[in-house]
């Protein structure tokens, strides 16, 4: 099936944050929050990965992953969390075409081949990608909640801060957008478990920066 016949809502030139996951040469998984645009058929969709990332070393290498659509914000927060990383990974299971595992418990898949790969920027690479199966997973009803979207918009900054550590104004945009969304998710998930994740995530990101300062006041 096409990715318009089961995302029936998708809009092209929109981009839309999953969680890819991939496969090494060496079979050993990975799976990372990234954001993804269609193109206006519907055919294609682009990834913007960072080069230093494991996503990307395994779909240059491997040329396959999987597009794990859900709206669920714990695989977003657990992925881009070192410490926790491997509580996710226990949740991949075997796709239907590709060699890369699918996260259990989306709401769709859309299992892809690169197509070809590109430079986007010194950092990133643009990769295009042609989807091979698409299809339905598990069914997630629930109203909407700013503290959702926000927590999800926190884990797209938090994954981006050891790429920024040493380009200070990239960094301080980052942070700020982490800060906002903490205020979202504080102010409309108070006591909840989105704020518990939350919690979860800013321990991530103040370790990290700790790490660095540590490193600098240590040389």
């Amino acid at each position: 099936m096409k990715v318009s016949d089961v995302l029936k809502n998708v809009k092209h030139h929109v981009i839309y944050e999953a969680l890819i996951s991939s496969i090494s040469t060496d079979g050993e998984p990975d799976i990372a929050p990234m954001g993804l645009r269609f193109s206006e058929g519907f055919e294609e969709f682009t990834l913007h990965p960072f080069k230093s990332s494991k996503t990307y070393r395994n779909l240059v290498e491997v040329g396959e992953g999987v597009a794990n659509i859900t709206r669920d914000p714990r695989p977003f927060i657990l992925g881009c969390i070192p410490g926790l990383k491997h509580e996710l990974l226990k949740e991949l299971e075997g796709s239907k075409l590709v060699k890369a595992p699918r996260l259990r418990g989306s709401e769709a898949y859309i299992e892809f081949r690169v197509k070809e790969v590109g430079e986007k920027s010194i950092n990133r690479a643009e990769m295009i990608c042609e989807p091979v199966s698409v299809y339905l997973g598990d069914l997630r009803i629930e109203p909407y909640s700013r503290a959702v979207y926000a927590l999800i918009e926190a884990s797209v900054n938090a994954s981006r801060v050891k790429v920024f550590l040493n380009r200070s104004r990239e960094l301080l945009k980052i942070l700020n957008g982490i800060s906002y969304a903490e205020s979202i998710v504080r102010r409309t998930g108070g006591g909840s478990e989105y704020e518990r994740l939350l919690n979860l995530l800013i321990k991530s990101v103040e370790e990290i920066l700790h790490g660095i300062s540590s490193s600098q006041s240590n040389p």
